[in-house]
């Protein structure tokens, strides 16, 4: 026989469902978790689980960016973490954000990288820059577990985690990112100074380069190469990984 529901077990749902979920008041009540979910539903109140699972699902099937983009280390996403590690950051603290900002009137770099990561997402126009922000928990978890997160004023400066055949596409888009420059004169990075310093030793042994000219700043330096024959050969390195 099917027992009734009481008032105060009714209550225990309303005010325990929300933080415990199912499973956390079967043993309180003595009643399935199935039933718990039904009383719960009855009464309008959804686990916290449950609201972080449609939010996960809304994230994932977003046409707004391909969520999965980070899923996988490919040369394109190594090349767009290159693009966020010269001028993006990430923000998780209330919402989950990739966001980067350029110089006003250079959006050609921004414009690459949306189009590989599908993203329809707006870029802002302000006085002096242009911003665009990405939001979505589903890539921004991705990006951070795979890749890291992009230095700021106050981190140490740990240099993304990449594999070394993706050296060369994550270079080039730090490049774009307006992280340094490149012609036929020289090639130059700048940064943080923990990630010029990685960065050098990384191109110097791949690209089979001396190693570079170093200029400090307060919070950047920059890593240089002048030398034609050291040019040319970071040049075809770059090169090779488009």
């Amino acid at each position: 026989m099917r027992r009734p529901w009481t008032p105060d077990e009714r209550i225990r749902v309303i005010e325990n469902y929300a933080r415990v979920g199912a499973v956390g008041l079967t043993v309180h009540l003595g009643r399935s978790a199935d039933s718990i979910s039904s009383q719960a539903r009855r009464h309008g109140v959804v686990a916290r689980g449950h609201r972080k699972a449609q939010a996960n699902s809304r994230a994932e099937s977003s046409e707004s960016v391909n969520a999965r983009f980070f899923d996988t280390a490919t040369p394109a996403a190594a090349f767009v973490a290159g693009y966020f590690w010269a001028c993006g950051s990430v923000k998780s603290k209330h919402r989950q954000v990739l966001r980067c900002a350029t110089r006003r009137g250079d959006t050609a770099g921004m414009q690459i990288v949306q189009n590989l990561m599908e993203s329809r997402h707006l870029i802002q126009t302000y006085e002096y820059r242009h911003v665009v922000e990405i939001c979505n928990s589903r890539l921004v978890t991705a990006f951070i577990d795979r890749w890291g997160i992009p230095p700021g004023r106050k981190s140490d400066g740990a240099p993304p985690r990449l594999e070394n055949r993706l050296l060369s596409q994550f270079a080039a888009g730090y490049l774009l990112g307006g992280g340094g420059s490149r012609n036929d004169c020289h090639v130059r990075w700048c940064g943080h100074p923990s990630v010029m310093v990685w960065l050098a030793e990384k191109i110097s042994s791949q690209a089979k380069v001396p190693p570079p000219e170093y200029a400090a700043a307060r919070a950047r330096h920059m890593i240089r190469w002048s030398d034609i024959p050291a040019v040319r050969a970071i040049s075809a390195w770059l090169d090779r990984g488009e």
